[in-house]
Formats: structure tokens, C-alpha cells, sequence
């Protein structure tokens, strides 16, 4: 979508319409510097094409198919897109529990390895061979935290095996919270209209400007659908790389809102939480003397530390504010 041309504006500085030449300005304040101009929706769609592919997991026992895959061929298929240095993203439901990983580029299927994979944001890296990683091209990743609603969000994918094809709608909503495969909760996933269907998983939610804000996840046919945040894929696409899965802090309660707090429902036992002597019923308050105002909050919290810190847990035991030290294990 073209931008908007960029106007400069001449300030006088004496008032509008004044007809005093000794009032009227010698020199004009400088024109704004101009913003980048947004490609056409075909030029962004021509820039990105060839950084997207199709990846398929093929379970044991299972040949590979002849032709675009079907929903009886026992091939699981979805998208991917390119980020540099031979790696491709893709979604962690794509790839879970296959034999064997290809990329499908251009017309040809070619071997891929799972560098890692994460069930907790549905995030996966796959490697190509050099030969084939030189013939894709990496997308850009947008800044931090850069989608807003309204703005134009584009799905380039492969639905129902349609190699490249393109969606466009709108950013619907930020901050959403959706489920991971292994029921965890994905937080700040991104909604769109864009169409999003089986096929489309994996693969790039492009901004206006051909940058990726997300990781196409879950799509629904109402209109509905979601995508994980690119600072979720910033975050734990390096831990893909150099440990294969992504390791994450557990302090080992399962809790419920209370008022100004997290209630402890249940200590696991051995957990971090029990050896520091928290119980059920007591009320989380603060970590590392950030305030909890619910679960979520101190599931954020927990996540934002790596296993093996340690945090002071504040917490309410009947009438008294209590504190215990506690040293994260990995979950």
C-alpha cells in the first residue's frame, strides 16, 4: 500500500494572514525528514515470496507424496520463512514427532534438519543444505513491539498446499493470550483478519513495510486468527540454536487470582516453592519485588528469569507479609 506523501509545511512567524512585511518571516522552519515509503502490496508480495516455503513432516512408515499434499496423506504441512544463515521458522506442530522434515521450494522438495523446537510458543528452526539456503532470500524482522491495531497485516503461506499465496487484512488486536500445543500460554500473540487457513501455519505476518511482526500459529475461519509475536521468536529463536529446545525458569505452584495476588492452589512436591516452605493458601504478593496481580503476572515473572536464579518471593500467610528466598529450577 503506497504511503501517504509527506508534506512540508512553511511557518511564518509572524500570525496567519498578517499583512506587516516586518512581521513576516525571514527563514522557514526545515520540512519533517520523510518516512520510508510503504511498497505496493504487489512489490511486498514480490520481495518476500521467495524467502517463504513449504515445510512438511513426514511420520515413519509414511511415503512421500506425489503432487501438492492432501489432508489423507499423512504428511504434515505448513509454512516456513527464511531469517539468514540457512534457517527457516516455522511452527513447532508442523514439525513435532516427524521421521523425517523437507522444505518445498520453488517447486522441489529438499531434506531439512530440526535445529529445535519448542512446544511452549510453537516456534521451530529447520536448517537447509548451503546450496539451497543461498536460494532463499531472509525477511526482515520488524522492531520491537511495532504492531498496533489497525494497522495492514499480510499472510504470505500455503494454504491447503497453494504455495505462496497471499492474505491481507489488519492488525485486529495485540496482547492476546493463546494456547500453546503443550497447554501452555502464549502471551502478546497478535490477531488478524488476514485468512488464515490449514497450511498457512508457520509462515510470516508481514507489516505494511514487508517486515515480519509474527509467526502465523492458529488460524480459524470466522475471521479469527493469531500469530506469535516476533519478540517471542527474538527471544527464543538463539536458545533454538544453541541448546535445541528452550529452557525455562519453574518455581512450581499452580495458583488462582486472588485479591492483590496469586493464591498457591498446589505445591508440587520437591519443587522450588516447597523447599522454600510455601503452602496452599498462601497468597503471592511480589517477585523479586515486582507485584503479582494474579497468576498471569507471576507466570510472567517466573519467565523473565532463567533456572538456577534466585528471587525473593513475597508472600501472605493469614494476617502476616512473609518472604523466602527461592533458587528456580528448570521446568
Amino acid at each position: 500500500m503506497a504511503g501517504a506523501a509527506v508534506v512540508a509545511v512553511l511557518v511564518a512567524t509572524g500570525g496567519i494572514g498578517d499583512d506587516d512585511p516586518g512581521r513576516r518571516a525571514s527563514r522557514a522552519s526545515p520540512a519533517p525528514a520523510a518516512a520510508p515509503a510503504e511498497p505496493s502490496l504487489s512489490d511486498l508480495y514480490e520481495r518476500a515470496r521467495h524467502g517463504v516455503v513449504v515445510v512438511e513432516g513426514r511420520q515413519a512408515g509414511v511415503p512421500w507424496p506425489e503432487g501438492p499434499p492432501r489432508e489423507d496423506d499423512g504428511i504434515a504441512t505448513g509454512s516456513g520463512f527464511a531469517i539468514g544463515n540457512r534457517r527457516i521458522v516455522t511452527n513447532h506442530h508442523v514439525v513435532a514427532g516427524a521421521d523425517e522434515v523437507a522444505v518445498r521450494l520453488r517447486g522441489t522438495r529438499v531434506r531439512a534438519r530440526v535445529v529445535g523446537s519448542d512446544p511452549s510458543t510453537d516456534l521451530a528452526l529447520v536448517r537447509v543444505r548451503p546450496a539451497v539456503g543461498r536460494r532463499l532470500e531472509a525477511l526482515p524482522l520488524a522492531e520491537s513491539r511495532s504492531a498496533r491495531p489497525g494497522d495492514q497485516a499480510v499472510a504470505i503461506g500455503n494454504p491447503y498446499g497453494l504455495a505462496r499465496t497471499i492474505t491481507v487484512g489488519v492488525v485486529s488486536a495485540t496482547h492476546r493470550r493463546i494456547e500453546a500445543p503443550d497447554g501452555f500460554p502464549i502471551r502478546n500473540a497478535i490477531q488478524t483478519d488476514a485468512a488464515i487457513n490449514p497450511g498457512n501455519s508457520g509462515g510470516p505476518l508481514l507489516d505494511a513495510r514487508g517486515r515480519v511482526i509474527g509467526v502465523v500459529s492458529q488460524g480459524r475461519a470466522d475471521g479469527i486468527s493469531f500469530a506469535v509475536p516476533i519478540e517471542t521468536l527474538r527471544r527464543v529463536a538463539p536458545e533454538l540454536e544453541r541448546h535445541g529446545r528452550v529452557r525455562r525458569a519453574y518455581l512450581g505452584v499452580t495458583t488462582e487470582n486472588a485479591p492483590e495476588g496469586a493464591r498457591v492452589v498446589e505445591v508440587a512436591a520437591r519443587a522450588p516453592a516447597s523447599r522454600a516452605g510455601l503452602r496452599a493458601g498462601d497468597v503471592i504478593v511480589a517477585v523479586g519485588g515486582r507485584r503479582v496481580g494474579g497468576p498471569d503476572a507471576l507466570a510472567a515473572a517466573i519467565a523473565d528469569r532463567r533456572p538456577g536464579a534466585r528471587v525473593v518471593v513475597e508472600y501472605r500467610r493469614g494476617d502476616r507479609t512473609r518472604s523466602a528466598a527461592v533458587v528456580l529450577d528448570t521446568r
